[in-house]
């Protein structure tokens, strides 16, 4: 085989763009024809296509560390090992990810709203507002135009065809991109949360919603430990409390006191619960003092979230217009038949070059 029958020059090149091009240009009216066509379809898709209604939140989480006390404090009471740094599973950027799993969009579908004077869970609103029932009706296997997530009902009671809905539509959320989390700056804490959807209303409403059940949910396990050994420390205190009352009724209890040495035996439970009185009274009071200590220590381990910026009416809007829409039909047309027809040419040319 030679091998410089096989090199391929620049003035190769520029030879086949120039008859690839005379070829173009002898069909022009098919690509024309095509373009058009394009620009039809573009045209009719900028008049059916429903615009996108996006909702911006943008927040800043605050963290707040609980001091050494409280994990001494807690060690000397027996709760060693209780107290740690919460900041493991639910910290810093991992509260992204708390806020697109399917566990919050599904507690925020299942908020319950007030929407156009009527009450009623988040869900069916996204049911109504992609018309999700006229689709269900065509469906000839199961009947779904009848299913209703009432509010109120248990997530435990849920019916499969129930679960199904609600894990079809969390991942219609999920999977198209609908919902968009970004830190604006790794060094800035500050998080921007995007949410988008044909209509205004449910695009506000969810993401306001969603930010609520994230918050709500994050802050429960940052602080649970903390409030499970502080109710563990308030029953301490209680049972110490009733511990005093009672020594202190019985010390009143025995109040006669006698000089007469054979009387003065009869006056040693006396003192002895007037003693069990002193000491409880000691320890409730140090207990009281502990426990204010854990509370003020629960206050500064709360996280707190700091809404920036709130979706307000009128939300970004993105439509396809008239004139994008008539361009890029007619690009693509135009682009779809160029391609039929350079591939069409080049497979012509590779078979006669093969069966010559």
């Amino acid at each position: 085989m030679d091998n410089k029958n096989d090199e391929i020059t620049i003035i190769d090149i520029l030879d086949l763009i120039k008859r690839y091009f005379k070829y173009l240009l002898s069909k022009w009216v098919i690509i024309c024809i095509f373009g058009f066509a394009g620009a039809l379809v573009g045209l009719t898709a900028s008049f059916v296509v429903k615009p996108q209604y996006t909702a911006h939140l943008s927040f800043a989480l605050i963290e707040k560390n609980s001091g050494g006390g409280l994990a001494d404090l807690a060690s000397s009471f027996g709760f060693a090992g209780m107290i740690g740094n919460n900041n493991g599973a639910f910290s810093g950027d991992n509260l992204l990810e708390i806020i697109k799993s399917r566990y919050a969009i599904e507690k925020t579908l299942l908020t319950p709203i007030t929407y156009k004077k009527k009450e009623k869970n988040l869900v069916e609103l996204y049911i109504d507002v992609y018309d999700l029932q006229k689709e269900w009706k065509k469906n000839k296997k199961v009947d779904l135009s009848q299913i209703k997530f009432p509010i109120g009902q248990s997530r435990n009671t849920f019916t499969r065809i129930q679960d199904s809905i609600l894990l079809t539509i969390s991942n219609e959320i999920i999977e198209k991109k609908n919902l968009t989390i970004a830190r604006k700056d790794k060094k800035v804490s500050i998080v921007n949360v995007d949410f988008r959807s044909i209509n205004e209303d449910f695009s506000k409403i969810f993401i306001e919603q969603l930010m609520k059940q994230t918050y709500d949910f994050y802050k429960e396990t940052k602080i649970a430990q903390s409030k499970s050994n502080i109710q563990m420390m308030q029953h301490t205190a209680d049972s110490i409390k009733s511990l005093y009352d009672a020594a202190l009724y019985k010390s009143a209890g025995i109040s006669q006191i006698n000089i007469n040495q054979a009387l003065q035996y009869a006056a040693v439970p006396r003192i002895k619960h007037e003693r069990d009185a002193q000491i409880y009274g000691s320890v409730y009071a140090e207990v009281l003092k502990n426990l204010e200590t854990l509370k003020l220590d629960l206050a500064r381990e709360t996280p707190l979230v700091q809404v920036i910026d709130t979706p307000t009416y009128p939300l970004k809007k993105e439509k396809l217009g008239k004139v994008k829409g008539i361009v890029i039909g007619g690009f693509l047309g135009a682009l779809l038949i160029v391609s039929y027809l350079i591939g069409t040419l080049y497979y012509k040319e590779i078979f006669i070059k093969k069966t010559t």
